[in-house]
């Protein structure tokens, strides 16, 4: 047993030390079972370790039913520690008000179905921006009806499963978007795995792999980090949309969690703040590019592509769906997006639109890689300035 003990130390160890954890973890979570969705699976678990920052992620995976949402979070919320984490299936409207005060802080909270919780919407996003719920309420009791107060600390991570393409306005505010690969290869190679694990070809999950993980995730001390690099980055978001107000934070919240995950392996300011370094931006950067193109805004960039294709002045619902091969919910979603954006009109008939406009997305343009000043450069090196 001692022997045993010891082994796993060290494997913890060799995490903590580990230089590159995403890419560990992509070959980790692949061991366990996982087919594709590296990139997806990156930021659900930067997501959930940025629970013990001030201002964490929070995730939306979206994707068809039968697309595999549930497995890909399940697989990602067994990383983390039970203790760091809840697991939800459903929420009425107010029961995260009547919590314990320390039911959500610094956990990452996993909800199987969005429309399982829809009803806590408000509750929710209050946590996700304020980091707190505090309400006064009144309550019956033998002495008659009293006044009460109720506090839930948070923050809290949320990430979240649907298959609605779009959510309310102030929800995909708060979000970061992944969207579930529906390709005909990513469903072959999973039909491959489930018959190699029949045949017991393959091992499903190492015994020790969560384990080492879990350690790793325990060993993590909350504090902040600090971008010394941010200022710059500011300068590359498109300044004539003004989703970058909300985009930006979002950049900035995976460089922090990338740089947290790795604080064995980052240095320190005099203030004891984990400094991220250019390597965090790197991985930032591509999972940031994965997520703005995965979003709502991303199907109506498609759905404008059709509509610019179709011959004629205006064109159907029916017409729309024949092209895309939607759904006629997900159509009608999609177009009222698309009409909220004023990129499509009412039609010259009814029941009929038109193309207003083809352009809603604005396009990305992040430095390949950063320039830093000789004195960040040291400090985020490690390096005393």
């Amino acid at each position: 047993m001692g022997d045993s003990i010891a082994a796993t130390s060290k494997r913890v160890t060799d995490l903590r030390l580990e230089s590159d954890l995403l890419a560990r973890f992509e070959h980790d979570v692949e061991s366990a079972g996982l087919v594709g969705e590296r990139n997806n699976a990156k930021v659900i678990l930067l997501g959930s370790a940025s629970a013990k920052l001030r201002k964490p992620l929070n995730v939306n995976v979206g994707g068809a039913s039968a697309s595999g949402k549930n497995h890909l979070i399940g697989a990602v919320a067994r990383f983390i520690p039970d203790e760091d984490k809840k697991i939800l299936t459903g929420m009425t409207p107010k029961v995260l008000m009547y919590a314990e005060e320390d039911e959500y802080e610094h956990k990452a909270i996993f909800i199987a179905e969005y429309e399982g919780v829809a009803g806590a919407d408000y509750a929710i996003r209050t946590m996700q921006s304020e980091q707190i719920i505090e309400w006064e309420f009144v309550e019956s009791s033998k002495g008659g009806i009293q006044k009460r107060a109720k506090r839930v600390k948070g923050p809290a991570a949320f990430i979240q499963a649907t298959t609605r393409v779009t959510l309310h306005p102030e929800n995909e505010t708060r979000l970061l978007f992944c969207q579930m690969d529906e390709s005909e290869m990513q469903t072959r190679a999973i039909n491959k795995r489930q018959a190699l694990e029949a045949e017991r070809k393959v091992t499903i999950c190492p015994s020790d792999l969560h384990g080492n993980w879990h350690e790793l995730i325990r060993s993590l001390k909350t504090t902040s980090v600090r971008i010394p690099f941010a200022n710059q980055l500011s300068q590359h978001l498109p300044g004539n949309r003004i989703r970058s107000r909300r985009d930006f934070p979002k950049l900035l919240g995976l460089i922090e969690a990338a740089a947290f995950l790795h604080q064995h392996r980052r240095a320190r300011d005099v203030n004891g703040d984990i400094v991220a370094a250019p390597a965090d931006y790197i991985t930032a950067k591509a999972l940031f590019e994965h997520c703005y193109y995965s979003g709502p805004e991303s199907k109506v960039g498609e759905l404008l592509k059709v509509a610019a294709g179709l011959p004629g002045a205006d064109f159907s619902v029916a017409d729309l769906m024949q092209k895309t091969g939607w759904g006629k919910s997900k159509t009608y979603s999609v177009l009222g997006r698309a009409e909220d954006l004023s990129c499509i009109g009412e039609g010259y008939q009814r029941g009929r639109y038109q193309l207003l406009s083809n352009h809603v997305e604005a396009p990305l343009n992040l430095p390949p890689k950063l320039e830093l000043s000789a004195h960040d450069f040291r400090i985020s090196m490690g390096v005393p300035a």
